[in-house]
């Protein structure tokens, strides 16, 4: 579809359209997708998923709603939190082998992107919204993607679904923001639904025997004080921030390991 969306009197496809009641959980079209790549991104392309362009994950049977649109990892993010991820399980042993948890799926893209730079891991993802659930189950299965994805909260759910015995841990944790993100302040991560030290107090208490990589998602802006409490609870942390321009600023990646000497 060719000129601006005023010209066809359609709304701009930016993060109040698509969170919107009337939106929010509807299957997009690929003019939607590519839409929303031009508005938020100038690039119809942006919304790489799967390994993929737009055009080509449509035609391999991938569909989204409109709000997994917004909330989604995109490949070039996913890509740089993999790589960052493999680069330090590139230093454990390497018999121990790896198994990623992702408590907040949605699309499950951020956990495939780190399984594809960890191919001998293995991967659990928890979803739970139906709705999102049924239609990522729907994309996994048409890509033969390594993924258990699991219907519910994680917090009912992760003692039942473990990573295999003898298997390190990796811990992506991507929570909604929702107001823990402010333009006065930044991303406030003892905010986030629910905050980050409140996930990692449920990972420990069953994983409290394994060595374990938390890989939080956070923002180029952050609230000083939860930050240097969270790396304080680390035997090791380390913050980055990526070139990567998006709706709401440059995304990042904190990582921090227990009982994981790298």
């Amino acid at each position: 579809m060719s000129g601006s969306n005023a010209e066809k009197g359609l709304p701009r496809y930016d993060r109040d359209y698509l969170l919107s009641p009337a939106k929010r959980n509807q299957i997009v079209d690929l003019w939607e997708v590519e839409n929303f790549g031009r508005d938020s991104f100038g690039d119809p392309d942006a919304v790489a998923l799967y390994g993929m362009g737009p055009a080509e994950w449509h035609a391999a049977g991938v569909r989204i709603l409109a709000r997994t649109l917004l909330e989604a990892v995109r490949d070039p993010l996913g890509n740089r939190i993999g790589a960052d991820v493999a680069r330090i399980a590139a230093m454990a042993p390497a018999a121990s082998g790896f198994g990623v948890v992702d408590c907040f799926a949605g699309s499950c893209n951020g956990l495939y992107s780190i399984l594809r730079h960890l191919p001998d891991a293995t991967g659990i993802g928890f979803e739970f919204e139906p709705a999102i659930f049924e239609m990522s189950s729907r994309n996994l299965a048409s890509l033969g993607a390594p993924i258990e994805l699991f219907n519910g909260d994680f917090r009912t759910l992760l003692d039942a679904r473990r990573v295999p015995p003898g298997r390190r841990v990796v811990a992506f944790l991507a929570p909604p923001w929702g107001d823990a993100l402010s333009r006065e302040k930044g991303l406030d991560l003892s905010r986030t639904k629910p905050p980050i030290a409140e996930i990692i107090a449920d990972f420990e208490r069953v994983y409290a025997d394994r060595p374990v990589l938390y890989v939080v998602e956070v923002h180029e802006r952050l609230v000083p004080e939860p930050l240097t409490a969270l790396q304080a609870s680390f035997d090791w942390s380390e913050l980055t921030i990526y070139d990567l321009a998006g709706p709401t600023g440059r995304h990042g990646v904190l990582l921090g390991t227990r009982r994981w000497n790298r």
